[in-house]
């Protein structure tokens, strides 16, 4: 494919963005209207108009994005594109950091990640546990307070107030806790996901010099999925728009991510703070048919913000949505499953071809059950990643402190693997490893323990010897702790244990141990990822956060009952009601051919309210949906059904449920 064939497949619209002359641009793609092809289409333009590839750095969410994209573009242009950069913006940073260590005052450091985050705030707060165990969060709650209050850049009390209001008494007690989490970090020379893009932002805000280095590393950055960029993330962009272009695309309207700090403003307001940049709108869809976006428009238009788009099928006409009442949550999952089964066996359609939406994992357990029951196959995505199951984090453990043996967590994990391990022990031992000046006093260190069996000391000595042939490595490391997890979590090992192959297949890439932790530390890969199971024919129950970027031809959206969308604990909050608005939209612009909607007949008051600024305040989207725009249809259970089952279920009751007089 050439660039001429590749701007001849662009409607009007996105052969207008992708070919601008403008120095910043925003590009507004609507759900299906084909934002990837418009940046791959950019990035193959530069390149045609003399721009070097190398020059070029295109900013993803993924790494998955990003060699897609990459491909793409080689693949439209050949040797033309080779050098293009594409990345996520914790491994742009990251390349920065490993380039020139000392515009930032570094010099070696460790990644750690959010399992390493937890056991330092379970140490430091642990004095405080048994005064009064209810005064302070919990390290997962410490965890996420600390993340959030760095990526939005605001003060720890406002996001106390905002998040964890019960804590608020205790602001001062919690600061101490984080200025000792960092301190702790500083003496260790550990950074934590937001470190990374921290340090290098607050350098660009600082040095002019360093502006100078990365502008010269490159003119023009693609940003993709710019509405789930933080305000950190901005902070890394706002120093560099006076020196390179910006094109940046997204949909205001996918904005789903504000509980992990993604600002809705950053795209909603990009024209107030960029006042020269051009604004362009992907309207035309490609995904599904007029009847599901007619839906989906309704759904937006309700809204009290503008999103100014409103999207029309290049498909055409189909189906109208339907949405299914049940008395419960289980006859509606029964249902579900059985309705796929139904056009799989009377219709030929394959497995494959239906996509489930839910809220949350806890939400598909009983679609989960339904699917069981009725023998229907299917995978569930729900946002677990291979290298953060605990099984694969173990094993990582050693991985790291075999690549940096003064990895002081690494170690802890390591140890409290093996029997008649705690906290206490192991962290004595793993300060007493750290004071080690080589590695045969490690070695030494871990035999005198006698704990870790000799086995397992012995692999870690030729891990250390080979260091660079990363798949060997963690082959051996596999062999190392296999006997002793199959102990660990005995009772599922016999899933766990495929997972390994899938580490051996990630590792085979790397020539580094080091580079290979790094790399899935900072952005872990799904299972379904690497697995490819899009290839298997069964159905897909996904959580609506993990969805983005899918579609599928049937799809059912579960529950959209009052309480559900939005959900109770949005109600009277006008940002959190607007992003479960989008939550909702996201998961309907997935469906190609059929939407079908189900929820409960349940008696929840829904009343719309309006806050002090006078914003409305839906308390369930679909209080007033027409006819006109999706069919409805009530289940009642059948009255000789109910009374039968009824009936059954009262002879199995043992009624003999006194005391035993013997």
């Amino acid at each position: 494919m050439s660039l001429d064939a590749l701007i001849n497949e662009l409607n009007p619209q996105q052969k207008h963005a992708a070919t601008t002359a403008a120095q910043h641009s925003l590009v507004l793609a609507g759900a299906g209207c084909g934002k990837t092809k418009t940046i791959v289409a950019r990035a193959a333009y530069l390149i045609e108009q003399g721009v070097p590839a190398s020059q070029i750095q295109i900013l993803t969410f993924t790494r998955r994005a990003a060699s897609e994209i990459v491909a793409r573009v080689e693949l439209a242009l050949g040797d033309a594109a080779k050098g293009l950069r594409a990345s996520t913006f914790h491994t742009f940073c990251m390349y920065l950091l490993r380039r020139v260590p000392q515009a930032f005052g570094l010099e070696s450091f460790t990644i750690i990640d959010r399992d390493d985050q937890l056991m330092m705030f379970r140490l430091i707060r642990g004095k405080d546990d048994k005064k009064n165990p209810n005064a302070l969060p919990a390290p997962k709650d410490l965890c996420d307070v600390y993340s959030l209050t760095r990526n939005t850049q605001q003060k720890l009390s406002h996001t106390l107030q905002l998040h964890m209001p019960e804590f608020e008494l205790y602001h001062g007690q919690i600061a101490e806790i984080m200025q000792e989490y960092e301190k702790r970090k500083r003496e260790r020379n550990f950074l934590d996901y937001d470190d990374i893009l921290a340090i290098v932002a607050a350098a660009l805000a600082q040095s002019e010099g360093l502006v100078d280095y990365v502008a010269g590393l490159c003119q023009h950055m693609l940003v993709d999925e710019m509405q789930d960029t933080n305000p950190l993330q901005w902070a890394l962009l706002e120093p560099l728009k006076d020196r390179i272009s910006l094109f940046c695309v997204g949909d205001d309207a996918q904005s789903i991510y504000g509980f992990r700090g993604a600002d809705f403003e950053n795209i909603h307001h990009f024209k107030e703070r960029v006042p020269n940049a051009h604004i362009y709108k992907l309207e035309q869809n490609y995904r599904s048919t007029q009847e599901i976006l007619d839906l989906s428009n309704w759904l937006l238009e309700r809204s009290p913000i503008d999103y100014d788009k409103r999207l029309e099928a290049y498909r055409g006409l189909g189906l109208k949505p339907k949405l299914h009442i049940f008395p419960n949550e289980f006859d509606e999952a029964k249902w579900i499953a059985i309705d796929i089964k139904e056009r799989h066996f009377l219709n030929n359609a394959p497995w494959r071809d239906h996509m489930v939406l839910v809220r949350s994992s806890f939400a598909a357990r009983a679609i989960e059950a339904a699917c069981i029951a009725a023998n229907v196959p299917y995978r569930f995505i729900g946002g677990m990643k291979l290298l953060e199951t605990a099984h694969v984090k173990d094993l990582i453990s050693l991985l790291r402190a075999v690549a940096n043996p003064m990895d002081d967590i690494a170690w802890m994990r390591f140890l409290t693997l093996w029997p008649g391990v705690g906290d206490v022990g192991a962290s004595r031992l793993a300060q007493k490893l750290l004071q080690a000046s080589n590695m045969d006093e490690v070695f030494s260190a871990l035999e005198d323990f006698g704990k870790v069996p000799l086995q397992a000391i012995l692999i870690m000595k030729q891990m250390q010897a080979i260091r660079h042939e990363v798949q060997h490595c963690v082959t051996l490391g596999v062999q190392a702790l296999e006997q002793q997890l199959s102990d660990n979590y005995k009772k599922d090992w016999h899933k766990r244990q495929g997972d390994f192959e899938l580490v051996k297949q990630l590792a085979n890439k790397h020539t580094q141990l080091s580079e290979f932790l790094e790399e899935y530390v900072l952005d872990p890969v799904s299972i379904s990822e690497i697995e490819r199971q899009s290839d298997t024919d069964v159905v897909t129950l996904i959580t609506i956060h993990s969805a983005k970027g899918t579609e599928q031809k049937v799809c059912y959206v579960a529950n959209v009952s009052a309480g559900q969308y939005p959900h109770a604990r949005a109600q009277g909050d006008f940002d959190q009601i607007e992003e479960e608005r989008r939550v909702l939209y996201v998961a309907l612009t997935r469906a190609q051919n059929e939407l079908i909607l189900t929820k409960q007949n349940l008696s929840h008051w829904a009343v719309t309210k309006v806050d002090e600024q006078g914003r409305k305040l839906e308390s369930y989207f679909f209080n007033e949906l027409s006819h006109l725009l999706c069919d409805m249809q009530t289940h009642a259970r059948p009255r000789q059904q109910s009374v039968k089952s009824a009936l059954i279920e009262r002879q199995s009751i043992n009624l003999d449920f006194g005391i035993n007089l013997d």
